[in-house]
């Protein structure tokens, strides 16, 4: 599995396993969150307890977005480890899975508030926060 970053052993540790979606329409851009920091997101999150990594990501899906989705292929695991600005005393550390999916219909409002926005590739590569997702998504690319 491919990392990026380190742990920071001197703050206190938070690893989260989560689950992502790589969500393409018929342009070719990418379905994403976006913070109000203007930060990019993938459809996705954290695994709850004895949850799979699958069952996550269709839960994160209509919370996110209200829409169901269809999961298609894993595409790899990678893992990221970094301080946030928000959370300066905290080494985070997200293992992240990331699954190629299909968007299906829309069966209730989004839980979650956060902005939904279609993106290109260039757009993408400027401004998603995960490093490791990236990796990811180009590795699926052939990039």
């Amino acid at each position: 599995m491919k990392t990026f970053g380190k742990s920071n052993y001197a703050l206190n540790y938070w690893k989260r396993t989560g689950a992502y979606a790589l969500i393409r329409n018929d342009h070719q851009q990418f379905l994403c969150v976006e913070d109000s920091d203007g930060n990019l997101f993938l459809v996705g999150g954290g695994v709850e307890g004895e949850e799979s990594p699958e069952r996550a990501l269709l839960r994160e899906s209509i919370e996110e977005t209200g829409h169901e989705i269809q999961i298609v292929e894993l595409i790899g695991k990678a893992e990221r480890h970094w301080v946030s600005e928000k959370y300066p005393f905290d080494s985070q550390h997200n293992i992240g899975s990331l699954y190629v999916c299909e968007l299906l219909e829309k069966i209730t409002e989004p839980v979650e508030k956060e902005t939904m926005r279609w993106v290109d590739l260039n757009y993408l590569e400027k401004h998603l926060f995960h490093e490791h997702h990236l990796y990811l998504i180009k590795q699926y690319l052939n990039i």
